[in-house]
């Protein structure tokens, strides 16, 4: 328990670091910048975020390695800012603690936010990714921010420092519907679905599921 209380704890009050021996030694083409770190949670919605656009933050991100290509140190499927599947995975984190404390089998009702010495409790933070979730992440038919390319979808991140990457179709977002569905609103779960049937599965009979939309690879100029 308290291996799990002290990671709440340094997410919601925010960490800020430098890799350790940064350098070569622990990849050999990430770019300076790369090795530097900040996660922390939004304290108004409750979203974790991390990562920066020079480091692989996530499990689909692959360190580009070509000098002839020129993709050296540059990830190709940067994914920085809040991910929908660790959103996804925090609230489903939440709700199991707050169970476990309701039942006297976890210690901790919360966290401790060191600045003003308040208490976020599991409840409060779970409420604030439910009140949030959909208001930043869906993608309506009536969406017209600029970098939208598909509708009847859910962000694949929040506040990347590359503002289009939000916008891509990824499956990302059914790991979050899968362990989290009290976040999503059921009618949009549906559109959003169907969207990802057709334009992410592969062929009828095959197995698996496409990473990323191939219209995104036009949009982004790849």
């Amino acid at each position: 328990s308290e291996t799990i209380q002290e990671a709440m704890s340094v997410h919601v009050n925010g960490l800020k670091f430098r890799e350790r021996n940064a350098g070569k030694k622990i990849d050999e083409h990430m770019l300076d910048e790369g090795f530097n770190n900040e996660i922390g949670v939004d304290p108004i919605t409750g979203f974790v975020f991390g990562g920066n656009r020079f480091n692989c933050g996530t499990w689909m991100d692959k360190m580009g390695s070509s000098y002839k290509a020129g993709n050296a140190g540059l990830p190709s499927t940067p994914r920085d800012g809040s991910a929908v599947e660790l959103v996804g995975l925090c609230r489903c984190v939440l709700g199991w603690l707050y169970e476990l404390n309701s039942k006297s089998v976890y210690p901790y009702d919360g966290v401790l936010i060191r600045r003003d010495s308040s208490k976020l409790t599991w409840k409060e933070w779970a409420k604030k990714i439910d009140d949030n979730f959909e208001k930043f992440y869906w993608i309506g038919m009536d969406e017209k921010e600029q970098h939208v390319n598909k509708r009847n979808i859910y962000k694949d991140t929040l506040n990347s420092s590359q503002p289009w990457t939000d916008y891509q179709l990824r499956p990302n977002f059914l790991i979050a519907l899968c362990v989290a569905p009290q976040m999503f609103k059921p009618d949009h779960a549906k559109l959003a679905l169907e969207t990802v049937r057709n334009h992410l599965l592969n062929e009828p009979n095959s197995i698996g599921i496409k990473t990323l939309d191939d219209s995104d690879f036009t949009y982004c100029g790849y």
